[in-house]
């Protein structure tokens, strides 16, 4: 909920921004996260400022996985079901997509069509009660994003729970969620096509599930790490097995054959590359994590790389109508996205 700054908010704020230097865009950025107060879970304090470099972390005397052991168990996973191969080529090429084929392969999956239906009626698209029906949510919303929100539905339902202990598939997907608004809010300030940009910041730590999944008592153990450390999940999991899951995600991209746009996000979300393919998910996810939309039991803020910010070229007038958004939408987002 946004609320006036106070001064104890503003200065874990100032802490958490700190390596971004003194020019004028970490200033805004500092000023505009101190009003918001992330929600409470638990006991932990209420500014849960980035302590990755407060805490050391002191790791196992040997990491416990390796990249070959890591794309030896991606190998071995099976391929995508074929609904969400098919999804996957309409999405990466929309020149090829015919009403009336995806119309009919949907229809043929009405729970499907079903969540489509709660999404399209949802806050997120303002239309309220106008959707009755697939035809009408692909003539008021686009082809496109019918196919884009499909794709969504079934991937997130083809990824089970982990056995892994201490990881919890539900707030994963929360957090997921609120990347993909602010994800796509962002994009839709440099004027670009917003739905990809959803699927991006949905999927881009997908690498988590992999590894919760593949070596569920090894991810057990960097969950522990994380807990007593305090540190960002991505340097435990470096720190603690060896790889990270943005390193993982990248592997499975290229097993999968996920669109380059999307491997891109995945691959780069923690250290975005020059070229700016992830620079709006990077700045996403850290948002998500300042306000603590979607818990997922890290309350460590990710570093916000410098240049990722300088490349986006927003500020406070810009970054407070994309976060208003994702106060007023996550909820019901989550609701019409995640199973019941």
């Amino acid at each position: 909920m946004m609320t006036k700054p106070d001064s104890k908010h503003l200065a874990a704020s100032n802490q958490c921004f700190a390596p971004l230097g003194e020019h004028s865009g970490a200033h805004a950025l500092r000023r505009m996260l101190a009003h918001y107060r992330p929600r409470q879970h638990g006991t932990k304090p209420e500014s849960a400022p980035d302590t990755s470099r407060d805490a050391p972390l002191v790791p196992p005397a040997h990491p416990l996985l390796d990249a070959a052991r890591v794309q030896e168990a991606i190998a071995r996973m099976p391929d995508l079901p074929p609904l969400i191969a098919e999804l996957l080529e309409g999405f990466t090429h929309a020149e090829r997509l015919n009403i009336s084929v995806v119309t009919q392969r949907l229809s043929t999956d009405q729970g499907l069509v079903l969540r489509i239906l709660r999404i399209a009626n949802s806050s997120f698209y303002g239309l309220s009660g106008q959707v009755k029906s697939l035809d009408d949510a692909i003539q008021i919303l686009g082809l496109r994003t019918v196919y884009t929100l499909a794709l969504n539905v079934v991937m997130m339902g083809a990824l089970p729970q982990p056995p892994c202990a201490g990881f919890n598939l539900h707030y994963f997907w929360q957090h997921s969620v609120a990347v993909a608004i602010t994800t796509r809010e962002l994009t839709g300030l440099h004027h670009q096509t917003p739905d990809a940009a959803f699927t991006n910041g949905l999927l881009h730590d997908i690498g988590q599930i992999i590894l919760a999944l593949c070596f569920p008592d090894e991810y057990r153990i960097m969950l522990d790490y994380e807990s007593a450390h305090s540190t960002a999940r991505y340097l435990v999991e470096r720190a603690v097995l060896g790889i990270d899951h943005a390193q993982t995600g990248a592997m499975l991209a290229r097993q999968w054959g996920l669109p380059e746009e999307l491997s891109a996000v995945i691959a780069g979300h923690h250290a975005p590359p020059e070229d700016g393919s992830a620079d709006t998910a990077h700045l996403a996810d850290v948002l998500a994590h300042a306000l603590d939309r979607g818990p997922s039991g890290n309350f460590s803020i990710p570093r916000l790389d410098e240049g990722a910010w300088t490349r986006l070229k927003l500020d406070e007038k810009h970054l407070f109508p994309v976060l208003t958004r994702l106060e007023s939408s996550f909820e019901e987002t989550c609701k019409a996205l995640l199973r019941d």
